[in-house]
């Protein structure tokens, strides 16, 4: 699908789950262009060979989608100069965390639920709305390449990412295909939770199912029912988004190729 693959996710030394959604098909046979979107994990741990590369890639604006108290835990991005970050948080609701971060929930029918509630809430959240809208028209002003991350870059992230790449008219295809490439990155975000969270009283280590440290295809069909539930098709998503025809037009010219 795409001009990367799976073994480019540590490509930012200090991150994982790195990926340019470059190469994504469209419905009418033209292609997401490389070098344009790229999706990670959080970049509060980015040592210097991860902010050159930052560099080298191109990366103009980064859209951090955490909350401030996940910043206040993780920490801050750690770009290089001339990068600028954007705070746009899903939910900034005090204490909030990542859909991940369920480590109180030991149960795994229970932290599958927690995940299915995640993906009810993105399309109507008034800070994923904001999010997705200022990714969008940072693409369409000319102002990328834009790099999209969350804590993991699995699920808010996902969920931009996907909406971004259907708003240009990409397969639901190389959509999903994308979304589930989050998947190669179950067992470092397992090592990375390993060294930040605390056992639990027994002493025992959390465990957290690979359900929840990935994603599965039911989670992006069950936010495309919300939307078509809630605003009756993805245009209508869209409206409500206040993306316009004209933006549509200018986003589909930025990232498309002229399929040659």
């Amino acid at each position: 699908m795409t001009d990367t693959s799976v073994h480019d996710q540590f490509r930012l030394s200090g991150a994982w789950n790195f990926r340019d959604v470059g190469g994504a098909r469209t419905v009418d046979g033209r292609r997401i262009r490389s070098g344009l979107l790229m999706r990670s994990s959080e970049l509060s741990l980015l040592d210097d060979d991860g902010r050159a590369e930052l560099l080298a890639l191109g990366v103009r604006q980064v859209f951090d989608l955490r909350g401030d108290s996940e910043i206040a835990r993780s920490g801050a991005d750690r770009v290089p100069d001339g990068v600028v970050v954007n705070n746009v948080p899903y939910d900034n609701h005090k204490g909030e965390r990542a859909p991940h971060e369920i480590g109180a929930i030991v149960d795994p029918e229970a932290q599958l639920r927690y995940m299915m509630r995640a993906y009810t809430s993105f399309p109507t959240l008034d800070g994923a709305k904001t999010a997705i809208t200022a990714v969008i028209g940072a693409l369409t002003r000319g102002d990328g390449p834009v790099l999209v991350h969350c804590a993991a870059g699995k699920d808010r992230a996902g969920w931009t990412v996907a909406t971004v790449l259907r708003a240009a008219g990409v397969t639901e295809s190389d959509i999903l295909a994308d979304f589930l490439t989050s998947n190669a990155a179950i067992e470092p975000l397992r090592a990375h939770l390993r060294t930040v969270w605390e056992p639990r009283e027994d002493g025992a280590p959390i465990e957290i199912s690979d359900a929840v440290l990935g994603v599965t295809e039911a989670y992006y069909r069950h936010g495309i029912d919300v939307v078509e539930k809630n605003y009756g098709s993805f245009d209508g998503y869209l409206q409500a988004l206040g993306v316009t025809d004209d933006d549509l037009e200018k986003l589909k010219r930025t990232l498309l190729d002229d399929g040659s």
